[in-house]
């Protein structure tokens, strides 16, 4: 009989696996997994303007965290950071044409190993995964 490992232990190894495989894939174009994240918020985000407090809300990352993201990210030209036209505190974060260059090949990398997480399992057991894994985000975040 296989033994109970507790739920967080189990979220913790999957992690563990999920970077470990998403950093291999994403080496080929010089891109870590946090920064796959920062940018797919980008790809997805529906608003005109997006700063940096925008990113740490929305991926539940701490300021330093998503400082480092966007320089390591600015650097590679992957983004351009520019001061906000009413407040001159915050920056707006904007894609590069390189992003966009790269967005089809970031895409195909996360469905390959979304599609290897769930071997075996059917569409509607994918879909009770979906869900009750949204329920625990939600059950762990600040909201």
């Amino acid at each position: 009989m296989q033994e109970r490992l507790p739920i967080g232990f189990l979220f913790k190894q999957i992690n563990n696996v999920y970077e470990k495989d998403i950093n291999n894939q994403l080496k080929g174009i010089g891109i870590t997994s946090s920064q796959c994240e920062v940018l797919n918020y980008l790809f997805r985000c529906d608003k005109e303007e997006v700063n940096q407090k925008d990113i740490e809300k929305a991926l539940s990352l701490k300021n330093p965290t998503v400082t480092g993201i966007l320089q390591r990210l600015d650097e590679k030209g992957y983004i351009l950071i520019v001061p906000n036209g009413k407040d001159k505190r915050k920056k707006n974060v904007h894609l590069t044409e390189k992003a966009y260059d790269i967005q089809r090949r970031m895409e195909s990398d996360r469905r390959r190993i979304d599609k290897n997480l769930t071997v075996g399992m059917t569409k509607r057991e994918v879909q009770a995964l979906q869900k009750m894994l949204n329920r625990v985000l939600y059950n762990v975040s600040d909201i």
